[in-house]
């Protein structure tokens, strides 16, 4: 907990510390990022391209298995029991959930998270509401924080919650600046002392990515390669030559470095806005949560290696890295040696005339002359036969490395001599990708809960649980702020990982023929297309199936009778 100055000098300075003291590792974190993501991109350590690179796929294949939003679902748990008419009311609530993250793109965004996190050790996913437009309509906002744009106070802490203070810093256009603030008394004074600080995009010091220039006249070398010496007559360029295997963005619009630090107070977070060297834009006149929520910060931490005492966690490369660059260089020398088997190197023995200009004309017709008793011989090095075995075994063990054995990746393994005997060796193959996937699911429930706090705190939008006709509607109408204090949000039967799909599936089946379930629990919880309108079919099914057996039990009670046994027995007997 930190006490935050009112006064505006002692505010100011607060705030200069809080950057300096949450930024103090920023520096030595972005050249480690920086050379993460050009091995990852590259396949080597010294930035150029490797033949093969098995990186980029493993991260992308690491990231799809334990969390991919294909069928992402949330749903509401209670501390306590509640009437059904409770639980009605958050499976709806639950729907609009989801349909909230599908519509905002905030699913896939995760995804691409837990992606950086893998590639990183670490990503953040930030969220907030706007009101904007004439009718003050909130807006749900959500984007990534990379771990150079972010610090907290106590590296050695792992919960973000308990940090007692973080700092986001951005680079932000004139345009950026002017939305934030547009809203503000005095926003053009505020305005102005803002861009009177701003330089080039390609000139601020602190960049919102890695990838931006920090000297007005070179590029950041986002590789590892060494400098090169300027040609005669002067120097051409301060920098090295651009890494064209590396590509980023690059801005020539004024920017501000922008500093956003949440603050824990004494009974609440205090946003603080702050603009280089001393422009205070938050708080304006009190402390307040920006956010809105009370005792909330608008970050969740996606993290999928965590590391005691070690806040920005591990890479998914660091086991990796050494295999990847010694495939890169076995692969080199292989390159060579076959090109050595076409341009081969012959040596001729008693031919005494031959000059490199007989030599050339004979390789570029073909043939020649050669003298009585002379000898040719091949002094190309042979291909040797176990590069290729040494090669596919290094493949293999980078494979095995990343969690990934043939098992998991659809091949077939030796002695599998059925579908049981080869699921049996999947799942024993795979509690490392089920706990990063349990993993991710909890962060993405955190995730989704922030979500629900800020809809409950700013949409003032009615839902229903009944539709059949107005009167339902009227009589069933609720606000999200009705639920109970107690909810908290979770991923449905582990909708958010590939991994536990067949599980689910299975289950869900299973439970629908022994009668435990529904069939609208069966449409809700598999991947029917247009849910709405099958379930809205199943009950019009189930509406005919009722009056059908009415008549029969008035026409013909046995037939009835036997009817209704079978359905509830499964076709069995009694």
């Amino acid at each position: 907990m930190l006490y935050v100055p009112t006064d505006d000098r002692d505010l100011v300075s607060f705030a200069k510390d809080m950057v300096e003291q949450c930024r103090v590792s920023v520096g030595m974190r972005t050249a480690y990022c920086r050379l993460m993501n050009a091995i990852t991109e590259t396949g080597r350590f010294d930035g150029t391209r490797s033949l093969i690179n098995m990186l980029y796929m493993h991260l992308s294949r690491k990231a799809e298995h334990i969390f991919s939003p294909v069928e992402l679902k949330f749903s509401l748990d209670f501390d306590r029991e509640y009437p059904k008419s409770i639980l009605d009311r958050a499976a709806v609530v639950a729907k609009q959930l989801t349909r909230h993250w599908d519509k905002t793109n905030a699913d896939f965004l995760f995804g691409e998270g837990v992606f950086e996190s893998l590639k990183y050790g670490a990503c953040l996913f930030k969220q907030w509401a706007q009101v904007e437009g004439s009718n003050q309509t909130p807006n749900y906002y959500s984007k990534l924080v990379m771990p150079w744009q972010f610090g907290v106070y106590n590296e050695s802490e792992n919960e973000l919650s308990r940090q007692p203070a973080m700092v986001e810093t951005v680079s932000l256009t004139g345009p950026e600046v002017w939305r934030r603030i547009c809203h503000l008394p005095d926003h053009k004074k505020l305005y102005d002392r803002i861009m009177a600080n701003a330089r080039s995009g390609n000139a601020v010091s602190t960049p919102q990515t890695f990838f931006h220039q920090i000297l007005s006249t070179s590029q950041i070398n986002t590789g590892v390669t060494q400098n090169t010496r300027p040609l005669p007559g002067g120097i051409v360029q301060l920098g090295n030559d651009p890494n064209y295997s590396i590509m980023g963005p690059q801005v020539a619009a004024d920017m501000v470095e922008w500093h956003e630090a949440w603050v824990q107070d004494f009974d609440d977070y205090t946003t603080i806005h702050f603009v280089e060297p001393d422009v205070i834009v938050a708080p304006y006149g009190k402390k307040t949560n920006l956010l809105g929520i009370k005792n909330a910060n608008p970050y969740t931490l996606i993290q999928m290696n965590s590391v005691t005492n070690w806040f920005w966690g591990r890479s998914e490369l660091v086991d990796i890295l050494a295999p990847q660059d010694l495939l890169a260089t076995w692969l080199d020398d292989a390159k060579r040696l076959f090109g050595l088997q076409i341009d081969k190197f012959i040596a001729y023995v008693g031919e005494g005339g031959l000059s490199e200009e007989i030599y050339a004309a004979a390789r570029m017709n073909g043939y020649m002359n050669a003298q009585q008793g002379s000898q040719v011989v091949d002094l190309t090095p042979k291909f040797p036969p176990e590069m290729q075995p040494m090669i596919e075994f290094l493949i293999k063990m980078i494979n095995i490395l990343s969690g990934f054995p043939e098992i998991m990746r659809g091949q077939g393994e030796q002695g599998v001599r059925s579908g049981e005997h080869a699921s049996v060796l999947m799942k024993t193959a795979s509690p490392q990708l089920r706990g990063e996937a349990l993993k991710a699911e909890r962060q993405c429930a955190v995730a989704a809960d922030l979500t629900l706090q800020l809809k409950e705190a700013k949409d003032g939008s009615n839902y229903w649980t009944k539709a059949d006709t107005l009167q339902d509607i009227e009589k069933t109408s609720f606000k999200i702020g009705d639920l109970p204090g107690d909810w908290r949000v979770t991923v449905d039967s582990h909708s958010s990982s590939p991994i536990f799909a067949d599980e689910n599936t299975q289950m869900i089946v299973g439970g629908h023929k022994m009668g435990i379930v529904g069939g609208e629990y069966v449409i809700d919880n598999l991947p029917f297309p247009d849910k709405d309108t099958a379930k809205a079919a199943y009950r019009e099914k189930e509406k005919k199936q009722q009056e059908f057996m009415q008549k029969l039990m008035q026409q013909n009670p046995e037939v009835a009778d036997k009817v209704l046994t079978k359905q509830l027995t499964g076709g069995g007997k009694r």
